[in-house]
């Protein structure tokens, strides 16, 4: 799963033919390269949403997140941003597993989803609650 040839071999597929399923290779593709790229930037999105709407009142509702907000807010950013990278890259590593690619298709809808939320929230909800 994790070599030294990983991002920079040769291999985009099985070895052997009809390998498609269930096989590790060095080069994970565009999409997935993408998604990790998204992830990354919705994990990144997320915390600073997060820590806007605290500053304005809101509160954490992820009891882990929450714990590591009491660190302080540089380490809360570290912290959640290691952990879902952490998550997208073993999702991205495990891309030829059909479970692997709905996870990692999973994750980026939900982050894409929750980022939403988090601007519906701080754009249209805050605001007609201040008037």
């Amino acid at each position: 799963m994790l070599t030294r040839f990983l991002l920079v071999g040769r291999r985009r597929a099985g070895r052997r033919d009809g390998e498609v399923d269930r096989v590790y290779v060095d080069r994970p593709g565009g999409w997935i390269i993408t998604a990790f790229l998204a992830l990354t930037l919705f994990s990144i999105a997320d915390a600073y949403f997060t820590l806007r709407e605290l500053s304005l009142g809101g509160t954490e509702a992820n009891p882990i997140m929450r714990a590591a907000l009491e660190l302080g807010n540089g380490p809360f950013v570290v912290i959640k941003t290691v952990v879902t990278l952490a998550g997208a890259a073993f999702l991205a590593l495990h891309k030829n597993w059909p479970l692997g690619r709905r996870c990692l298709l999973f994750a980026v809808a939900g982050y894409a989803a929750l980022t939403v939320y988090h601007i519906y929230g701080l754009y249209v909800l805050l605001p007609s609650m201040a008037s």
